[in-house]
C-alpha cells in the first residue's frame, strides 16, 4: 500500500489543527476572485459530514446578476476526479492521496484484499480513527491542502471557472450540492466586475541570525489573511535573482497567545562569509502569489581559528618592553592586521580594560616595542580577520625589575572574630620607599600560599571576611612587601589562626528499624563521622501525639548506635529522628524516619483441652490463664466445618465449661477467646464426637 504510514502520520499531525474554514453561518462558505476576464470561486463545506453528503452527485454553481429580472443560473456542476485522476496526481503531490484514501474507500479496501491481504487490516484501522472530532480535524488539512493546488481543488470539487462575465457589472454566487434532497445553506457573494480583485500588500518582514541560523518573522493581519492562504520564502545570492527557499508552504497556525499576530520561518545560510538576500510572497487559494515584501539580508562568518601567541617579552637597556609573538593559523585564514594591547591591572570580579597601544600592524610584522611601559604591564595582542573576527592572544605579566627589594615585613599578627572577620597586622617597614605589601593565604601549610590581595596595601593592615562554610577550622598567613621599582621581598614566616565554627556536624543516618513477633521494636543507626561531635539524642514520636519525645542521650564516647523500644505499640504509625551536637553547640538532625508498627495479640490462655464425656454424651472444655489480666472469656464452636456460633460466655476467673449441645459423629472446633485490656489471640482445639 504505497505511502499508507505517511497518510497516518498526516492524520495525526491534522488533529493538532483547528478547524480552518469552519463557518457557523453557512454550510458553505464561499470566497471569489475577480482576474479582469472571469470570476474563479473556492468554497468549502463547513465539516466532513457535509463535504461526504455533496461528494457523492458533486456541486452545482449559481449565479444571478444584481439589477436583473433573472434568477439564480446554473453555470455549471462540479464533481470530483476519479481514483486515477488522484492517483496521477500524488505522483507529483502526496497531499492528493489523502482525498484518495478518504474519497475511494471501498474501492482501495477490496483492491488492497486482492494484491496485499496482509495490509487490509492497517487500513481498516486507519480508517476507525476517522471518527467524531477527528473527521474535522482531518478535514481542515485535506481543505488546507487545495489551497496550494489547483489541481487537488479541482479534483476535490471546491473550484470552479466562471468565464461567462460581463465588465462593470455585479454578480452573486452561490454552491449548493447537486443532490436536491440534501439541503445546506451556502454563503452568497457579492462580486463587482468595474476592477481586479487586489491582493493585499506583504507586511514588513525582519530578520535575526544565530550563527548560520537566520529566523524572518512578519505581523499577520485578518486583511492579510483574507488575501493569502500561506506563504513562500526566497533567497538571492545578489539580491535580484530569487529562489523558492520552502518546498512546503508556510502555514500561519496559532500555537500561542504571544504568536497569534505573527509568522515566522527559520532558514540555515548554506555559506558564511557571503551575504544572502530573503522576501516573502503571498499564496493566494487562487493560485496567485503576491508581490513580494521588502527585502532583508545577512550574513554569517566562519569561526576565527587564528591564534596569535606572545613568545617573549623583555625589557632593554632603555627600559622598552620588546614583545614578540607566533601565529598559529591551522585553516589559512586570512589576517587584516594585529593590534598590541595593554592593561595596568587585571581584576578577577571586574573587566579588564585593555587600550591599545600600537596602530594596525601589517599582517607579516611579529614584533612591536612599548617605549613607554607602565609600573605594572599586562599585554596581548589582537588578530583582526577581513570580516571583523578578532583573535586574542594568551596574557602576559611584564614589569620592569628592582635590584634592590624591601626587607622582610615583622610582627606580624591576627585575629578572627566570631563573625568570621579577620585582622591582620605587622610593623611598617624601614624603607623610604614602599609600593605597598601583599598578603598570602593557605588552608594548609603543606599548600602553596596564594596573594589574596589585588592591589597593593598602602598601610601594614590587612582585614576581609572570611567564608565559615569550609571545613576546615585553621587558615595560615604570609605578608610580603612590594619596593618603588617593584622588587619583592621574601616572605614572612606563616601564622596559623583558628576560625569560629559554625559547621554542623554529619548526619547520623538511620540503618535498620524493625519490630520483632515479641512488639519488640529495635533501631540501628551510623554515628555521625564528624570528629568534634559531642552528644547525641534519639527521639521518637507517635502520630497521634505529634510531639517530639527524647528517648536517651549519650555523649561520643559511650553512642551505642542501637536502641530497644520497648513501648507497647499496637499498630501505631511512629518516626524517629537523631540529633547531633559539636562541641561548639552546631546541631544536625536526621531526616525523620516513619514505621507502621504491627498489630502482635498475645496469647492470654494456653493448655486448651477437650475431653469426651462419654457418660452424659457432652464435652469439656478446659484452659488456663498465663498473666493477662482475662474479664471475660467467649467460647465459640463450630458444628462439621459450618459457621462459629457463640455458645457460652463466662468470667475471666473461670477455667472451663460444660458444652452438652453434642452429637455422635459430628466433628467439633472450639475457639476460646479471652476478653483483656489489648485484642490477644484466641486458642484453638478439634474434636470428633
Amino acid at each position: 500500500m504505497t505511502n499508507k504510514y505517511f497518510y497516518i502520520i498526516l492524520f495525526v499531525l491534522a488533529s493538532m489543527c483547528q478547524s480552518l474554514f469552519a463557518q457557523e453561518d453557512y454550510d458553505i462558505k464561499l470566497r471569489v476572485f475577480y482576474t479582469g476576464n472571469h470570476v474563479l470561486l473556492r468554497w468549502y463545506p463547513q465539516d466532513f459530514d457535509t463535504y461526504e453528503k455533496c461528494v457523492k452527485k458533486g456541486f452545482v454553481v449559481e449565479r444571478r446578476q444584481v439589477g436583473s429580472a433573472e434568477g439564480w443560473q446554473i453555470l455549471g456542476e462540479v464533481g470530483i476526479g476519479s481514483l486515477n485522476d488522484f492517483e496521477e496526481l500524488e505522483r507529483k503531490e502526496n497531499n492528493a492521496g489523502l482525498f484518495k484514501y478518504i474519497l475511494y474507500k471501498d474501492e482501495l479496501i477490496n483492491r488492497l484484499r486482492a494484491t496485499e491481504p496482509d495490509s487490509v487490516k492497517v487500513l481498516q484501522n486507519y480508517y476507525k480513527q476517522i471518527q467524531g472530532e477527528s473527521k474535522n480535524f482531518l478535514f481542515a488539512m485535506m481543505m488546507l491542502s487545495t489551497e496550494f493546488s489547483v489541481d487537488l481543488s479541482r479534483f476535490a470539487a471546491v473550484n470552479f471557472m466562471d468565464e461567462m462575465t460581463s465588465s462593470q457589472q455585479t454578480y452573486e454566487y452561490r454552491v449548493l450540492p447537486a443532490d436536491k434532497s440534501v439541503k445546506l445553506k451556502s454563503e452568497v457573494v457579492r462580486l463587482e466586475t468595474n476592477r481586479r480583485t487586489q491582493l493585499k500588500p506583504m507586511s514588513t518582514i525582519q530578520i535575526s541570525r544565530s550563527d548560520r541560523s537566520v529566523r524572518l518573522k512578519w505581523p499577520v493581519s485578518s486583511e492579510l489573511e483574507e488575501s493569502y492562504s500561506g506563504y513562500q520564502l526566497e533567497r538571492s545570492e545578489d539580491g535580484i535573482n530569487f529562489k523558492k527557499v520552502n518546498r512546503r508552504p508556510i502555514v500561519h497556525v496559532q500555537t500561542s497567545e504571544r504568536d497569534k499576530d505573527t509568522c515566522a520561518i527559520g532558514d540555515s545560510l548554506p555559506e558564511c562569509g557571503k551575504r544572502y538576500y530573503y522576501r516573502v510572497k503571498g499564496m493566494s487559494g487562487f493560485g496567485f502569489l503576491g508581490d513580494p515584501s521588502n527585502v532583508v539580508s545577512e550574513m554569517c562568518v566562519d569561526p576565527y581559528t587564528v591564534r596569535p601567541i606572545l613568545t617573549n617579552l623583555d625589557f632593554n637597556k632603555d627600559a622598552e618592553c620588546v614583545i614578540e609573538w607566533e601565529v598559529e593559523n591551522p585553516d589559512n585564514q586570512a589576517v587584516k592586521s594585529f593590534v598590541l594591547e595593554r592593561a595596568e591591572r587585571m581584576h578577577v570580579s571586574a573587566r579588564d580594560t585593555f587600550l591599545a597601544i600600537s596602530k594596525p600592524l601589517a599582517p607579516n610584522v611579529r614584533t612591536f616595542t612599548d617605549k613607554k611601559p607602565l609600573p605594572n604591564n599586562y599585554y596581548r595582542v589582537a588578530a583582526h580577520g577581513e570580516n571583523g573576527q578578532i583573535a586574542y592572544s594568551n596574557i602576559v605579566y611584564k614589569y620592569p625589575s628592582d635590584t634592590l627589594p624591601p626587607s622582610v615585613p615583622t610582627g606580624l599578627k591576627g585575629v578572627i572574630d566570631s563573625l568570621g572577620v579577620v585582622t591582620l597586622t605587622w610593623n611598617p617597614n624601614p624603607e623610604p620607599k614602599i609600593r605597598g605589601y601583599r598578603v598570602y593565604v593557605a588552608n594548609d601549610t603543606t599548600e602553596q600560599f596564594l596573594c589574596c590581595t589585588d592591589t597593593f596595601l598602602k598601610s601594614p593592615m590587612y582585614t576581609r571576611k572570611l567564608y565559615l562554610g569550609s571545613l576546615t577550622n585553621d587558615i595560615y598567613y604570609k605578608v610580603q612587601a612590594v619596593g618603588d621599582n617593584y622588587g619583592y621581598s621574601k616572605l614572612t614566616p606563616f601564622i596559623k589562626l583558628m576560625k569560629p565554627d559554625t559547621i554542623p556536624p554529619a548526619k547520623a543516618v538511620f540503618d535498620k528499624v524493625g519490630q520483632d513477633d515479641n512488639n519488640v521494636l529495635s533501631l540501628t543507626w551510623y554515628d555521625s563521622p564528624s570528629v568534634d561531635v559531642a552528644k547525641i539524642e534519639l527521639y521518637r514520636m507517635l502520630e497521634s501525639e505529634e510531639n517530639w519525645v527524647l528517648l536517651q542521650t549519650w555523649n561520643a564516647k559511650n553512642s551505642s548506635q542501637a536502641y530497644i523500644d520497648s513501648f507497647p505499640f499496637m499498630g501505631e504509625r511512629v518516626a524517629y529522628s537523631i540529633k547531633v551536637y559539636d562541641e561548639s553547640d552546631n546541631m544536625s538532625q536526621t531526616d525523620m524516619v516513619p514505621y507502621h508498627t504491627k498489630i502482635l495479640r498475645r496469647h492470654c490462655l494456653k493448655d486448651l483441652k477437650l475431653t469426651k464425656d462419654v457418660n452424659k454424651g457432652g464435652v469439656f472444655v478446659d484452659w488456663k490463664t498465663c498473666g493477662c489480666r482475662v474479664s471475660s472469656v467467649r467460647v465459640f464452636r463450630t458444628d462439621n466445618g459450618g459457621p462459629s456460633k457463640l455458645i457460652q460466655t463466662v468470667n475471666g476467673y473461670e477455667y472451663g465449661i460444660y458444652d452438652k449441645n453434642v452429637f455422635v459423629g459430628h466433628e467439633y472446633e472450639y475457639r476460646v477467646l479471652p476478653i483483656t485490656e489489648k485484642m490477644s489471640e484466641p486458642e484453638v482445639a478439634k474434636i470428633k464426637y
